[in-house]
């Protein structure tokens, strides 16, 4: 069950959402792309102007979710995140995970993987209103991964456990998340 939000959006990211909202094609993930798309134009997150896709495959992703809309993004406001040694790491285990029958999954993937190499919580590094977002973006991209997360881990900490276990790699030296020293700091709330 997703957790109730704590704060409402601002007018203008409700105004944006709605406008993007009613060009979608009707795919299932155009609600979650609305909101990249929306943080990005608000100044949110670490995503640069093509979502961390390139422009050629940023400008399919828009045709195919949002045909009718005219979308120019500019240049970014901010310099483009700079990739880590593991991006590359990251964007298999999601391309690997991701539901193709969802269209743009893989784009979604390449997305996810770009706010990985922000600073802050995963949902705020890719622009979105709140955890809900991301969650949501998810359960519907990456199935197995969410229902893997059961315990209900920070996201980008998740990922990044789960990328050390397929590679082997165990740094928690606790028994259990649950006898960890640092167990809030994997489980606190985010908002």
């Amino acid at each position: 069950m997703l957790a109730p939000l704590t704060h409402r959006p601002s007018p203008a990211r409700q105004a944006l959402h709605a406008h993007l909202m009613a060009h979608a094609a009707g795919t299932p993930a155009d609600e979650a792309l609305a909101h990249l798309i929306g943080g990005w134009a608000l100044g949110d997150g670490v995503l640069p102007a093509d979502l961390g896709l390139g422009a050629e495959r940023f400008a399919a992703l828009m045709t195919c979710h949002f045909p009718s809309l005219v979308w120019r993004p500019g240049a970014d406001r901010a310099p483009r995140p700079v990739l880590q040694a593991e991006f590359g790491d990251l964007a298999g285990l999601l391309a690997a995970e991701a539901d193709p029958a969802v269209p743009g999954s893989a784009d979604l993937a390449l997305i996810i993987a770009t706010g990985c190499m922000g600073a802050d919580h995963l949902w705020q590094d890719l622009g979105l209103p709140s955890r809900r977002e991301l969650s949501q973006l998810i359960a519907l991209v990456f199935p197995a991964l969410a229902a893997a997360n059961s315990g209900d881990m920070k996201w980008k900490k998740f990922l990044y456990r789960e990328l050390c276990r397929r590679e082997n790699i165990f740094v928690c030296t606790a028994p259990s998340c649950a006898a960890c020293d640092d167990f809030t700091l994997c489980f606190a709330p985010e908002e």
